[in-house]
């Protein structure tokens, strides 16, 4: 018997014991290292979820200032027979310009979705909205392009019925857009004064077309933009019942958080700013 044979023989039992030992050690230890972890994470919640809690921390100011900018086209335009389309059209260049002034200067883009949130959830310190009327073109090749770049967001209110045609946005772009984070709103279906509709012509206009964009985007379509900024009180209760959240005018000013949803005031951004007027604009100053 080889003296290795000899050694297990003879202590067996102690052997035995140690393996014991050792099986106990690879259970115990563990589990008390379990617990351990168990009891800290409650005495001192992990950084995910302290980082959770403070994501959907409420916001405690009484009212915050949202500008909600106002936009049509952003192209290079200038011709005095259409003074129309010339007074709707903003550079690229001014419009990178604006967009590069809120970026460097502490504004946070924001969606109608944000602000329906506040105050159970917290808005950026100085939050704007960046609206585009009607669904031009230039809304995806100049102002979605220059958005994504700067990382900022915007709401882009689309005539449903003009989707297609030319100088107009296609259903493959609005999906595009909104897929890329961008707020897809409703402009009625055919851009008529809607003060002056019937009650059944009415509801076609913004049922009509709140479900039209909802098929291209399969997104719940809430926000809502008055054509010619034309509205009254039957109006903003039908729009209200259509299930819309929210609606622009064209009336000038400075939004907040409690302005009534249904006749928010914007801030018409005209080519003819200079990036001073802007700020002054922006900031009521």
């Amino acid at each position: 018997m080889t003296p290795v044979k000899k050694f297990f023989r003879k202590n067996q039992t102690a052997l035995l014991i140690l393996a014991l030992v050792i099986l106990f050690l690879m259970i115990f230890i563990p589990a008390r290292m379990k617990d351990a972890r168990r009891q800290s994470t409650q005495e001192n919640p992990v950084t995910a979820e302290t980082s959770v809690a403070t994501a959907i921390a409420p916001d405690t100011r009484a009212e915050a200032e949202v500008p909600i900018l106002m936009y049509h086209h952003i192209r290079v335009y200038n011709d005095q027979s259409d003074k129309i389309g010339t007074n709707l059209s903003v550079s690229p260049e001014n419009f990178i310009a604006q967009i590069k002034y809120l970026k460097d200067n502490g504004y946070s883009t924001i969606t109608f979705s944000d602000l329906l949130a506040f105050p159970t959830k917290k808005l950026a310190d100085k939050p704007v909205i960046i609206t585009f009327d009607d669904g031009y073109s230039d809304a995806f090749t100049n102002a979605y392009s220059a958005l994504k770049q700067n990382g900022q967001v915007g709401v882009f209110y689309i005539i449903s019925g003009f989707l297609g045609r030319p100088d107009f946005l296609t259903a493959d772009q609005v999906k595009q857009m909104s897929d890329g984070n961008m707020e897809i709103g409703s402009h009625t279906i055919n851009h008529p004064d809607l003060t002056t509709l019937n009650q059944i012509k009415l509801i076609n206009e913004l049922a009509g077309s709140k479900s039209s964009l909802e098929a291209v985007t399969g997104k719940t379509i809430n926000s809502f933009c008055y054509p010619s900024g034309q509205h009254n009180t039957t109006v903003d209760e039908t729009v209200k019942q259509a299930g819309y959240l929210t609606a622009t005018t064209t009336e000038p000013g400075v939004s907040t958080t409690t302005e009534n949803k249904y006749a928010l005031s914007r801030l018409r951004i005209n080519p003819t700013d200079t990036l001073n007027t802007f700020i002054k604009k922006l900031t009521g100053k």
